[in-house]
């Protein structure tokens, strides 16, 4: 992790790595969620996420497919990797300390024209969360879940998706209601924009959320938590026979690296 990128997490709470995934491993992505999709589940109008802000409503929810790294091969392969991606895991290590451990499994999220948006939510604020924070201390960032999503599609200015209020991880007042719904202060919001293959690091403690998708194209993103080796938020997963020594480093159940946790090198 450069300077420049230490930087720009400590100021924004996010991070765009480019180009993490080649064409091919895009394309047997995208067609294994194909051959999947009619497993996932549209959230309903009872199931909207978007807090009743008519800023944030949609036609219809988005969509959620899971167990995408059980499904048979080769459709599950692309995900497997993406555990402990090599391009990924030297900025883990920097952001959660070596030893770090997937803590929520991966799942996708969809979201297709007219999709509406989820308010905006972040554990900054007044109050701490020992699962979701953002603190600096004797030199170097330390934080709670961290979120890791592969792009499958493009995410241009204007489509929607995923956006943040930059440094707000950091903040020690409470978001204003109305900015939560994206009525409000819309100018210090910002969606992000990236392409097919990058992948987008951010705190669970900066604020964010999404907009309603308007792109004619659908938007695909891998969602997986990561935290510290001796941390969980949920329980731990029983490690499956398929995983390799790396996937296995990154599955295990949550103890100190003192006591002989499995560390991935950069």
């Amino acid at each position: 992790m450069t300077k420049d990128e230490k930087y720009l997490f400590d100021l924004n709470g996010y991070l765009v790595v480019e180009n993490v995934l080649t064409d091919d491993e895009l394309a047997l992505a995208n067609e294994a969620v194909d051959r999947h999709l009619d497993q996932g589940h549209i959230r309903s109008r009872e199931q909207r996420l978007d807090g009743n802000s008519p800023a944030l409503e949609g036609t219809h929810g988005r969509g959620e497919l899971t167990d995408l790294i059980h499904w048979d091969e080769p459709w599950c392969n692309p995900f497997r990797d993406m555990l402990a991606h090599p391009r990924i895991v030297p900025y883990l290590n920097e952001m959660l300390g070596q030893g770090f451990r997937i803590d929520h499994q991966m799942f996708l999220l969809w979201m297709d024209k007219g999709a509406g948006g989820f308010r905006f939510h972040g554990s900054s604020g007044p109050g701490f969360d020992p699962n979701q924070y953002y603190i600096f201390k004797n030199g170097r960032m330390h934080n709670g879940l961290t979120v890791v999503s592969f792009q499958l599609t493009d995410v241009n200015a204007g489509d929607g998706g995923l956006c943040v209020i930059p440094g707000s991880h950091k903040s020690n007042y409470p978001c204003p209601q109305e900015m939560r719904l994206y009525q409000k202060h819309r100018e210090h919001i910002c969606q992000i924009t990236c392409q097919a293959g990058d992948v987008i690091l951010f705190t669970e403690a900066v604020t964010h959320g999404t907009l309603p998708w308007t792109s004619d194209h659908p938007r695909r993103s891998t969602l997986t938590r990561y935290t510290a080796g001796n941390m969980a938020y949920v329980r731990a997963y029983d490690i499956p026979e398929w995983a390799n020594e790396r996937q296995r480093a990154v599955m295990e159940p949550p103890y100190h690296t003192r006591l002989n946790r499995p560390t991935l090198k950069e």
